[in-house]
């Protein structure tokens, strides 16, 4: 969305014919302009500030040290606010045939005094040529300024506030979010058109707020220009339909954006699939739990491969770029298919699966798949020593940060950061990691295999993890308790905790293994052990 540049009042008047340095400057000014200005500056401008506003005057009209007057012109007018209200119609003035120059010459702090002052044209003006140009990182500075001022809380701020929420919303989701929210108690029935917008832009920045920022500036260029003639071949076009193909679907708001650029052959084939798959969740809901392992619904998936395999096969082969689309296919299914297995998975194979997959091939037997933490921890397949705990954390501490690489701004977040920080991203309560994705108990795993430096974040990871899976949270746990472990400590306690609260039941064996975690969670030798590796 491009900033619109808001309206702004234009005071003729007549004024005494002009001599000396004043005739060239209206020479430099044709068709009446010098009179319009001129005027402005004496009925409208507050006397300490005509003489530098002169000076702006001479230096635009003969293109002469602009840059050293406007600084100056600024650094006078925008010290009161009431200042600032008088010098901002004057500046859209002066500058309204270079926009450019403008944008280049003006500050942020100023901008911000504007606005709080009661205006926002230069702020429009400067903004709409910022976004043209695509000068996000300066966008995004305004938009961090305006929230933490007063000029947040000003009412001719919300066109605004609304139109960088429109125009950060797939580059920067978080700052959009924060000032659309900032923007809403101010709103009123002639903002009802930006806000629609900036919903729908912030609808389709939350599809893909959790991609990297390579992939939401792709989107961000394709978004905005729906008409043009993509071609979808390269592979970075590729690789961001597969990202999106997990993301997407049927009825997700702002998805419409996306649907406008993308093939449309990919874009039918991706919303069967994802049709299909939410037939295959609905129907395992109606299930009841299964005692033993979870199964998928063999006939359901039969159905599947029966009834749209013909159909998807047909309308590649059509298509004037089979070949091309039928790549597409293939990525797409096969990602949505491991998309409705994760989502029929129970949330307790989510984690069996996790713990599987996080073993050693060489130096130590596997860890089988299972259909119970008993059955995980069981015999003598689980490592026994410290150093061979050690040895199984850090192999499968680097297979976790490989698959889930494009959260390590979370992690990497939550691993140095406080926990008042990092609290709603890592409850679940965020975009990035909604609580029931699988991408956020993997987080949680994360952080047990590589822990937090700050001892509250360790301890709340430990606390999540266990509401999370209960049984298996302990499995892990027992792996990561061993002389040298940072979190050992933390789990200790949280295990010791878990004992004696209401809000679990755990039969006789689960008693048992978090007694024996709990024992020595107070000793001074056991915290002080808990040190240095990961």
């Amino acid at each position: 969305m491009e900033l619109k540049m808001q309206s702004r009042a234009k005071t003729v008047q007549t004024s005494t014919p002009a001599s000396g340095e004043a005739a060239d400057i209206q020479q430099a000014i044709p068709g009446g302009e010098f009179e319009r200005v001129e005027a402005m500056i004496a009925a409208e401008i507050p006397a300490e500030l005509r003489t530098s506003a002169r000076a702006l005057l001479r230096a635009v009209a003969g293109k002469v040290a602009v840059a050293e007057h406007f600084d100056a012109f600024c650094g006078q007018a925008f010290s009161k606010p009431e200042w600032a209200s008088s010098a901002s119609p004057l500046i859209a003035e002066l500058f309204d045939h270079d926009e450019d120059q403008l944008a280049e010459l003006a500050r942020i702090p100023d901008l911000v005094i504007e606005m709080g002052s009661g205006q926002a044209t230069v702020t429009c003006m400067v903004a709409s040529r910022w976004a043209a140009r695509g000068e996000t990182h300066r966008l995004s500075r305004l938009a961090e300024s305006i929230v933490a001022s007063h000029a947040s809380k000003n009412a001719c701020a919300v066109e605004v506030m609304l139109a960088l929420a429109a125009t950060l919303a797939v580059t920067r989701f978080s700052k959009a979010e924060q000032l659309f929210n900032a923007a809403l108690p101010l709103v009123g029935e002639e903002h009802q058109e930006a806000l629609a917008d900036a919903r729908r832009w912030l609808a389709a920045g939350r599809v893909v707020c959790s991609a990297s920022q390579e992939e939401r500036d792709f989107w961000d260029v394709r978004l905005r220009k729906p008409k043009a003639a993509w071609t979808w071949q390269s592979k970075e076009e590729r690789a961001a339909l597969d990202t999106l193909s997990e993301r997407v679907s049927v009825s997700q708001e702002g998805v419409d954006l996306f649907k406008a650029v993308v093939p449309s052959c990919w874009w039918d084939m991706a919303m069967k699939c994802a049709q299909q798959q939410e037939k295959l969740a609905a129907a395992m809901i109606k299930q009841p739990l299964m005692k033993t392992e979870p199964v998928l619904p063999s006939r359901a998936i039969s159905e599947f491969a029966t009834e749209e395999r013909q159909p998807f096969h047909a309308e590649v082969l059509s298509h004037p770029k089979a070949g091309l689309h039928a790549r597409f296919v293939l990525g797409w299914v096969c990602g949505a298919m491991a998309m409705a297995i994760t989502v029929l998975l129970l949330p307790t194979e989510v984690i069996h699966r996790v713990l599987s997959t996080f073993r050693s091939e060489g130096s130590r037997p596997a860890i089988p798949q299972a259909s119970s933490a008993r059955a995980l921890s069981a015999g003598d397949v689980l490592p026994k020593t410290p150093d061979e705990k050690q040895a199984w954390r850090e192999e499968n501490l680097k297979r976790i940060a490989a698959e889930m690489h494009q959260y390590s701004a979370q992690h990497a977040a939550a691993k140095t950061g406080m926990w008042s920080d990092n609290e709603q991203v890592l409850s679940g309560r965020g975009q990035e990691l909604p609580c029931d994705s699988p991408q956020h108990l993997k987080m949680l795993v994360w952080l047990h295999l590589d822990p937090p430096q700050d001892a509250e974040v360790r301890m709340n990871v430990a606390k999540l993890l266990l509401e999370r899976m209960k049984g298996d949270a302990i499995t892990l746990w027992e792996e990561l308790t061993y002389p040298g472990s940072a979190n050992a400590a933390e789990i200790k306690r949280a295990a010791k905790d878990a004992l004696s609260s209401k809000a679990y039941q755990w039969n006789p064996e689960e008693q048992s293994r978090l007694r024996s975690l709990a024992v020595g969670w107070d000793d001074p030798n056991s915290m002080s052990a808990a040190v240095s590796k990961p």
